[in-house]
């Protein structure tokens, strides 16, 4: 058998201003070996791979299309990154199945569901009985498009997510099932009225998604199941489906995917107050960071997050930390490639006197002068040291600002700092400061578990804020929670 395998992992946060576009995305797609390698050897692609070798199929890469997380598509570049499947699937014809990991959020200018556009445009190229499966992230606004248009759907089942192999390898079982005529995948897709905020759709113990993943969970154990993907959606994105959403996929068996489609919708449905969001005011969450007695307080700046879309320049929490005069704080990061820059020039040792952040937009604060003397200036690579959002990150040119109680970290791209080795690549150790302020959702939260003494999320303005009133909505489903009071 031959499989075609590639990706298109392009998360968007349509309220963003920085649009992600052609040059970014011919910079930022892998083909060949390359493509194949996204995600390392915990990835959904190398779980399929696994399992694609031990029954011996020959592969052909896709592209792996990866610019990251941003705001809206434009049209060219989602147009073109659609050909670039076409063409390869042309040069090697024929391919026996396909399988693709998705993001599950892309929009462009001219496309609400560029997912489904390019499933889409596969399934009429391929025809209707090659196989065709997707893995999906837990963020993922799943719609009735990409669910038809599929064979199969598979969302990870964690957040902070770390289970793409098992979803990479469950996709080729059922791929096998369907070259030999053993399985015959049927979905389901339902959805209720909710599309709650990043801060609340975290996957841990006392959590509400925590325990509609154990419902799911036991569900999916009827022999008849396939899979239960229950994913939370990303809020901060305007599409008629944003929010959560539930697929099934049974094995021939229509009815049932569809009964507990809607008995998982509707158990979400009946625990929807428990995702109202918890934030605390700036002034008083940093107050209250100052004023902790023991251990390390975690700040979140859940509206600037490096993992929903946003510049990484918001400067509020910065400004608060500064006014309240707060001491061993640490804001990581800024992101300002002209101040941080002017920092690496400085030279190590040197003080310097900086205009920091506040430049891309207007929504996430106005640009804080800040001075200091440089401690540390880095090429801003390091590698994550968790199992979720495993990888090598890239800062770009990043420096270390020592405001005499606060140090700034100033990086030259968008960083997602939600665990301790962004700190420790710096010679910046967690366990030896007071205050984190990190821009991050939720994953921080699992990122400093055992290392910080208490969370702290704080209302930060920004094209991410949890409070869903803030942000221009337009073509979300209406009523829906908790933007409307149901």
């Amino acid at each position: 058998m031959r499989v075609a395998v590639g990706g298109y992992l392009v998360a968007v946060n349509t309220f963003a201003t920085q649009k992600m576009g052609l040059d970014l995305f011919q910079r930022a797609t892998l083909s060949g070996e390359r493509a194949l390698q996204v995600g390392g050897a915990q990835g959904s692609i190398a779980g399929f791979l696994h399992g694609a070798r031990q029954r011996h199929w020959d592969i052909v890469p896709l592209p792996f299309v990866v610019p990251g997380v941003g705001g809206k598509v434009t049209a060219e570049a989602h147009t073109a990154a659609t050909a670039g499947f076409l063409d390869l699937l042309r040069q090697n014809p024929p391919v026996d199945g396909v399988f693709l990991q998705l993001h599950g959020t892309a929009v462009s200018d001219e496309c609400d569901d560029c997912e489904g556009d390019l499933l889409s445009t596969l399934r009429e190229f391929l025809g209707d009985k090659t196989p065709i499966l997707a893995t999906l992230d837990g963020h993922s606004n799943t719609t009735p498009l990409m669910v038809e248009q599929a064979s199969m759907l598979i969302g990870v089942k964690t957040n902070p997510h770390y289970d793409f192999f098992p979803g990479g390898e469950q996709a080729a079982r059922v791929m096998a099932g369907m070259f030999d005529g053993s399985v015959t995948p049927t979905s389901a897709w339902a959805q209720p009225a909710m599309a709650p905020a990043l801060q609340k759709i975290y996957i841990a113990p006392g959590w509400p998604m925590e325990a509609l993943m154990r419902q799911a969970h036991h569900l999916g154990r009827d022999p008849r199941v396939l899979d239960v993907s229950l994913l939370g959606g990303f809020f901060c994105s305007d599409i008629p489906e944003t929010g959560i959403s539930v697929t099934v996929t049974t094995n021939n068996e229509p009815a049932l995917a569809h009964d507990i489609a809607e008995r998982v919708k509707d158990a979400c449905w009946a625990k929807r107050q428990a995702f109202h969001t918890d934030m605390v005011p700036v002034e008083e969450g940093v107050r209250a960071a100052i004023e902790a007695e023991d251990g390390l307080v975690v700040l979140g700046d859940l509206a600037d997050s490096g993992g929903a879309g946003t510049p990484g320049d918001g400067t509020v929490l910065l400004a608060e930390l500064l006014r309240q005069n707060a001491q061993g704080a640490v804001v990581g990061n800024i992101t300002d490639p002209e101040a941080a820059q002017e920092a690496v020039r400085a030279g190590i040792g040197k003080q310097v006197t900086l205009s920091v952040g506040g430049k891309v937009d207007a929504f996430h604060g106005a640009p804080v002068e800040i001075s200091g003397r440089v401690r540390v200036i880095q090429d801003g690579v390091y590698s994550a040291a968790t199992a979720f959002n495993a990888g090598t990150y890239r800062r770009g040119a990043t420096a270390v600002v020592d405001c005499g109680g606060v140090e700034v970290i100033l990086t030259s791209r968008p960083t997602h700092g939600f665990e301790a080795n962004h700190f420790r690549s710096l010679g910046i150790e967690p366990t030896q400061r007071k205050i984190l302020a990190v821009k991050s959702e939720l994953q921080h939260r699992a990122g400093f578990a055992g290392i910080a003494s208490a969370f702290i999320d704080v209302d930060t303005p920004g094209r991410a804020t949890q409070v869903h009133a803030r942000l221009p909505y337009e073509k979300i489903r209406r009523p829906v929670f908790p933007l409307d009071d149901i």
